[in-house]
Protein backbone atom coordinates (compact mmCIF):
# COMPACT_ATOMS: atom_id res chain seq x y z
CA UNK A 1 0.00 0.00 0.00
CA UNK A 2 1.44 3.36 -1.06
CA UNK A 3 0.93 5.97 1.66
CA UNK A 4 2.02 9.60 2.02
CA UNK A 5 1.78 11.28 5.45
CA UNK A 6 1.99 14.98 6.22
CA UNK A 7 1.62 17.10 9.36
CA UNK A 8 1.35 20.87 9.00
CA UNK A 9 2.23 22.63 12.30
CA UNK A 10 -0.12 25.57 11.81
CA UNK A 11 -3.69 26.66 12.34
CA UNK A 12 -5.78 25.58 9.32
CA UNK A 13 -6.85 28.34 6.92
CA UNK A 14 -9.90 28.01 4.68
CA UNK A 15 -9.86 28.72 0.96
CA UNK A 16 -11.24 32.24 0.51
CA UNK A 17 -13.73 33.39 -2.09
CA UNK A 18 -12.05 34.33 -5.38
CA UNK A 19 -11.46 38.04 -5.90
CA UNK A 20 -12.27 39.67 -9.21
CA UNK A 21 -10.55 42.45 -11.10
CA UNK A 22 -10.77 43.80 -14.62
CA UNK A 23 -8.02 44.92 -16.91
CA UNK A 24 -8.57 46.12 -20.44
CA UNK A 25 -12.22 45.09 -20.31
CA UNK A 26 -11.41 41.51 -19.29
CA UNK A 27 -12.36 40.13 -15.88
CA UNK A 28 -9.98 37.86 -14.04
CA UNK A 29 -10.34 35.90 -10.83
CA UNK A 30 -7.51 35.42 -8.34
CA UNK A 31 -6.94 33.94 -4.90
CA UNK A 32 -7.00 36.25 -1.87
CA UNK A 33 -3.47 36.83 -0.46
CA UNK A 34 -4.18 34.76 2.68
CA UNK A 35 -5.27 31.75 0.60
CA UNK A 36 -2.29 32.12 -1.73
CA UNK A 37 0.21 32.15 1.15
CA UNK A 38 -1.51 29.14 2.81
CA UNK A 39 -1.28 27.12 -0.43
CA UNK A 40 2.41 28.05 -0.76
CA UNK A 41 3.01 26.93 2.85
CA UNK A 42 1.23 23.61 2.19
CA UNK A 43 3.17 23.11 -1.07
CA UNK A 44 6.50 23.75 0.67
CA UNK A 45 5.81 21.27 3.47
CA UNK A 46 4.43 18.69 1.02
CA UNK A 47 7.52 18.94 -1.19
CA UNK A 48 9.86 18.42 1.78
CA UNK A 49 7.78 15.49 3.08
CA UNK A 50 7.70 13.82 -0.36
CA UNK A 51 11.52 13.88 -0.47
CA UNK A 52 11.85 12.66 3.14
CA UNK A 53 9.49 9.75 2.45
CA UNK A 54 11.37 8.73 -0.70
CA UNK A 55 8.82 9.76 -3.33
CA UNK A 56 10.40 10.93 -6.59
CA UNK A 57 7.18 11.78 -8.43
CA UNK A 58 3.52 12.46 -7.57
CA UNK A 59 1.18 9.58 -6.76
CA UNK A 60 -1.02 8.32 -9.59
CA UNK A 61 -4.29 6.43 -9.78
CA UNK A 62 -7.31 6.39 -7.48
CA UNK A 63 -6.42 8.03 -4.16
CA UNK A 64 -8.04 8.33 -0.74
CA UNK A 65 -7.32 11.34 1.50
CA UNK A 66 -7.78 11.39 5.28
CA UNK A 67 -7.50 14.80 6.92
CA UNK A 68 -7.88 16.08 10.50
CA UNK A 69 -7.91 19.83 11.07
CA UNK A 70 -6.90 20.71 14.64
CA UNK A 71 -7.88 24.18 15.86
CA UNK A 72 -6.62 25.88 19.03
CA UNK A 73 -8.85 26.11 22.08
CA UNK A 74 -10.68 29.48 22.05
CA UNK A 75 -9.30 31.94 24.62
CA UNK A 76 -12.77 32.21 26.18
CA UNK A 77 -12.55 28.51 27.15
CA UNK A 78 -9.10 28.47 28.78
CA UNK A 79 -9.44 27.14 32.30
CA UNK A 80 -7.16 25.82 35.00
CA UNK A 81 -8.70 22.38 34.51
CA UNK A 82 -7.43 20.89 31.21
CA UNK A 83 -9.98 20.54 28.40
CA UNK A 84 -9.97 17.37 26.26
CA UNK A 85 -10.17 17.25 22.47
CA UNK A 86 -13.65 18.16 21.18
CA UNK A 87 -15.45 18.72 17.88
CA UNK A 88 -15.04 22.11 16.20
CA UNK A 89 -18.54 23.11 15.08
CA UNK A 90 -18.00 26.73 14.04
CA UNK A 91 -16.60 28.37 10.94
CA UNK A 92 -14.62 27.81 8.77
CA UNK A 93 -16.53 25.17 6.82
CA UNK A 94 -14.87 21.80 6.33
CA UNK A 95 -15.11 21.93 2.53
CA UNK A 96 -13.26 25.26 2.35
CA UNK A 97 -10.51 23.94 4.65
CA UNK A 98 -10.17 20.87 2.42
CA UNK A 99 -9.96 22.94 -0.77
CA UNK A 100 -7.03 25.03 0.45
CA UNK A 101 -4.95 21.99 1.44
CA UNK A 102 -5.80 19.92 -1.64
CA UNK A 103 -5.04 22.78 -4.05
CA UNK A 104 -1.70 23.37 -2.31
CA UNK A 105 -0.61 19.75 -2.82
CA UNK A 106 -1.70 19.46 -6.46
CA UNK A 107 1.22 18.72 -8.77
CA UNK A 108 3.42 17.73 -5.80
CA UNK A 109 1.68 14.84 -4.02
CA UNK A 110 -0.61 13.92 -6.96
CA UNK A 111 -0.92 15.19 -10.50
CA UNK A 112 -4.57 16.32 -10.40
CA UNK A 113 -7.06 16.52 -7.55
CA UNK A 114 -9.54 14.66 -9.79
CA UNK A 115 -7.57 11.48 -8.89
CA UNK A 116 -8.99 11.69 -5.35
CA UNK A 117 -11.94 9.28 -5.20
CA UNK A 118 -12.53 9.08 -1.43
CA UNK A 119 -12.20 11.63 1.37
CA UNK A 120 -12.45 11.21 5.15
CA UNK A 121 -12.09 14.42 7.15
CA UNK A 122 -12.99 16.08 10.42
CA UNK A 123 -12.19 19.20 12.42
CA UNK A 124 -11.48 19.25 16.13
CA UNK A 125 -10.39 21.61 18.88
CA UNK A 126 -7.06 20.34 20.20
CA UNK A 127 -6.64 19.63 23.92
CA UNK A 128 -5.68 22.62 26.03
CA UNK A 129 -1.97 23.37 25.66
CA UNK A 130 -1.53 21.56 22.31
CA UNK A 131 -0.64 23.40 19.11
CA UNK A 132 -3.01 23.57 16.10
CA UNK A 133 -2.23 21.31 13.14
CA UNK A 134 -3.38 19.64 9.93
CA UNK A 135 -2.71 15.88 9.74
CA UNK A 136 -3.28 14.11 6.47
CA UNK A 137 -2.66 10.83 4.73
CA UNK A 138 -2.90 10.19 1.00
CA UNK A 139 -3.33 6.49 0.22
CA UNK A 140 -3.43 4.76 -3.14
CA UNK A 141 -6.58 2.60 -3.27
CA UNK A 142 -7.19 -0.52 -5.31
CA UNK A 143 -9.35 -0.51 -8.41
CA UNK A 144 -12.97 -1.59 -7.99
CA UNK A 145 -13.90 -5.09 -9.12
CA UNK A 146 -16.86 -5.14 -11.53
Amino acid sequence: MVKFLLTLPAEPIAQGRPRLSSRGGFARAYDPPKSRSWKAFVADYAQKAMKQQGFTKPLEGPLMVKIRFGFPLPKSQHRKKPKPMMWHMKRPDLDNLYKGVIDGMEGIVYYRDSEIVKVVMDKVIVPQGDAPYVNLAVVKVEALNP
